[in-house]
C-alpha cells in the first residue's frame, strides 16, 4: 500500500527533527529482527533516551541530502535510524550489546559521526569505549597511583627508621 503525500511529509519532518539535534546517528539493518526483539530494542533505547525511527530509504536519503550530507552511502536492506543526543558512545554501545545478546536480526551498517559518514567499524569502535563516568574513574585512579606509591614508600622508610 503506497504512502500518501501527507504521510511522507510527516515522516520527512520527523526525520529532520531526529537528525537536527543528534550528536550521533547509527544506521542499522533490521532485516530478520522479530517483532518481540524489536520491541525489546525499542524499550532499551527509550530507557536510555535514544530515538529509533524506521523509514523508507528514499525519504531518508532526501532528509540527509537536505541536511547537507550529499555523499550518502548506499544503504542496503531495511533501514532503521538510531539517534543519540548526549554521549556519542552510548547508542553504539547499546546496539553492540544488543547484537551480542540476540545474535541475529540486527546489523550496524554505518552512521554519521562528527558531521560525516563513517563505516560500521568506526561505530563498533565507539561502542567499545567505556562511558564517561568509567573513563573519569580510570583517570582518577591513574592519577592517584603516584601519590599512593610515594605514601607507601615514605611509610616503609619511617618503619625502617624506627627499628
Amino acid at each position: 500500500m503506497p504512502i500518501t503525500r501527507e504521510k511522507k511529509e510527516t515522516i520527512i519532518t520527523d526525520l529532520k527533527k531526529l537528525i537536527e539535534k543528534a550528536s550521533i546517528l547509527v544506521f542499522v539493518n533490521f532485516h530478520g529482527l522479530s517483532v518481540a526483539k524489536e520491541r525489546k530494542l525499542r524499550g532499551q533505547l527509550r530507557g536510555a533516551d535514544i530515538k529509533y525511527k524506521v523509514a523508507k530509504k528514499t525519504l531518508l536519503k532526501k532528509v540527509l541530502e537536505s541536511a547537507g550530507f550529499m555523499d550518502a552511502p548506499k544503504l542496503e536492506g531495511e533501514i532503521g535510524v538510531v539517534a543519540g543526543y548526549s554521549e556519542v558512545t552510548k547508542p553504539p554501545a547499546l546496539l553492540v550489546k544488543f547484537i551480542k545478546g540476540e545474535k541475529e536480526g540486527l546489523k550496524i551498517i554505518g552512521g554519521i559521526y562528527e558531521s560525516k559518514y563513517v563505516g560500521a567499524d568506526i561505530i563498533k569502535q565507539l561502542g567499545a569505549i567505556p562511558s564517561r563516568e568509567v573513563l573519569l574513574t580510570q583517570i582518577a585512579f591513574i592519577l592517584s597511583q603516584p601519590v599512593a606509591s610515594l605514601a607507601r614508600a615514605l611509610s616503609e622508610v619511617s618503619k625502617k627508621g624506627q627499628n
